[in-house]
């Protein structure tokens, strides 16, 4: 690997610690942090696209609900540079809420911005539990 791909590894690594930090904390504003300002900004899940922090937040608003306890985790993190501001990554993610484990895979575009790296896109695809 190269210096330069295991730099944006680490970095990517730092952005994903950060997302779960606030994910556990059920502090939505500072996850939504990490996504891009971009109107274009897309996250799919659960056969739904959304578009825009807006949406973004609504949807989390709605699927936490009243939650107390959350907690997820990324494994298998795998960074692929694309060019100089945009990173695709891949990795294997666990989200533990309300008692119950849910096993997802997620594909980010990462574009680097003044604040460090945001995302682009998230799709995440939920795992059956067979």
């Amino acid at each position: 690997m190269s210096d330069n791909k295991s730099q944006l590894t680490q970095e990517i690594l730092e952005t994903y610690d950060k997302i779960c930090d606030a994910f556990s904390r059920l502090d939505i504003d500072v996850v939504l942090r990490y996504f891009s300002d971009s109107p274009e900004m897309t996250k799919i899940s659960r056969g739904q696209k959304l578009r825009g922090k807006k949406e973004l937040a609504e949807y989390w608003g709605r699927r936490l609900g009243q939650a107390s306890d959350l907690r997820i985790t990324i494994e298998n993190v795998e960074v692929f540079p694309i060019d100089a501001g945009h990173v695709w990554a891949t990795a294997d993610e666990s989200v533990a809420i309300a008692g119950q484990v849910q096993k997802a895979v997620v594909s980010n575009i990462f574009v680097r911005s003044g604040a460090g790296w945001k995302i682009l896109l998230d799709h995440t695809t939920y795992l059956n539990s067979d």
